[in-house]
């Protein structure tokens, strides 16, 4: 009895850990938090903006915490997001499921044609730096931002600098059929999908880190 009591204790404590809406940082003294457009230092263009705007809308549950957008000095700490991909494009996306597509030659007579080889699906590989800090100077964030930003320790300004891994998939749009003809646009629109399907599990990410690492 006195272990089953004891058990509904503990589930109730870490249900409440996963519910707890208090704004976390208000035990260093922040209540509000400036949020600058995270820095894209990907190989993926135009990530930024749903990078920011998903950890933007996920920060405002927290009550107690004053979020500005934007970069505002006078706030008590900057919440500085960085971007990050491996350098080599096809680790960034790295097909598999290899498919035969088929490619009519131009300026041929007759109707010539040429196999090559399309992924069925592709994998998407970005890292995300997440890095809270207490009333930086210029200085300060130029080094956060540069490329030794990530090997800065915690200190009592510095309390937060962590990276998060992301990793999605998505399927081509491809016939059955053994040979295709392939459109090279149309999967502009599913890889942005997965962007932000990836922003958005980041700002969980941040959300959930923030919350535990205190």
């Amino acid at each position: 009895m006195k272990l089953l009591l004891l058990l509904i204790l503990v589930s109730g404590c870490s249900g409440y850990r996963y519910t707890q809406q208090d704004n976390p940082l208000s035990q260093y003294g922040i209540t509000s938090l400036s949020v600058p457009m995270f820095h894209n230092y990907s190989n993926q263009p135009e990530v930024s903006n749903n990078f920011t705007r998903e950890t933007y809308r996920l920060l405002t549950t927290y009550r107690g915490l004053k979020l500005k957008s934007g970069y505002h000095p006078e706030a008590d700490a900057i919440l500085i997001g960085i971007i990050k991909s491996p350098e080599p494009i096809y680790e960034t996306l790295t097909p598999n499921s290899l498919r035969v597509a088929q490619k009519k030659a131009q300026n041929v007579i007759g109707d010539k044609r040429q196999n090559f080889y399309i992924p069925g699906t592709t994998d998407v590989t970005l890292m995300l730096q997440v890095i809270v800090i207490k009333k930086p100077t210029e200085e300060e964030l130029t080094l956060l931002k540069s490329g030794l930003g990530d090997k800065v320790r915690l200190t009592s300004r510095v309390i937060f600098n962590d990276t998060i891994p992301l990793r999605s998939q998505f399927a081509r749009e491809i016939f059955d059929n053994e040979e295709v003809s392939v459109n090279a646009t149309q999967n502009a629109g599913i890889q942005r999908k997965v962007i932000r399907s990836m922003a958005e599990q980041a700002a969980i990410s941040v959300r959930d880190m923030i919350l535990y690492a205190f």
